[in-house]
């Protein structure tokens, strides 16, 4: 009876030993298709820990030097969204990177 339990993946039971299916996982969507205003976000309680996360990635100096030489120069109105999609990231890493970018000039 548990040898039987433990290798039928499929299919769960209850005290009777009849199946009942599984839910199926939700599908979670992705953050770079959330439309977030940027302009008033680092109020937020939360901002702190967003900015942390977005530092400590390895690849946060050649984000923002991207955004701070190639982006910006060119494109001095973009959106968090967009720069988001540009370099395949969060929105939420695009406004720390945004924020960064705009408070250094």
């Amino acid at each position: 009876m548990k040898q039987a339990r433990l290798t039928d993946r499929g299919v769960a039971s209850n005290s009777d030993n009849q199946p009942i299916p599984r839910d199926k996982r939700t599908v979670n969507s992705s953050t770079r298709f959330t439309d977030i205003d940027g302009k008033d976000c680092w109020n937020n309680p939360l901002w702190p820990y967003l900015v942390e996360a977005t530092k400590r990635n390895p690849l946060y100096s050649g984000w923002i030097g991207y955004a701070r030489e190639k982006v910006l120069p060119t494109e001095p109105d973009i959106t968090a969204r967009q720069l988001a999609s540009m370099l395949s990231i969060s929105v939420g890493e695009a406004l720390v990177l945004l924020h960064d970018a705009r408070q250094s000039k």
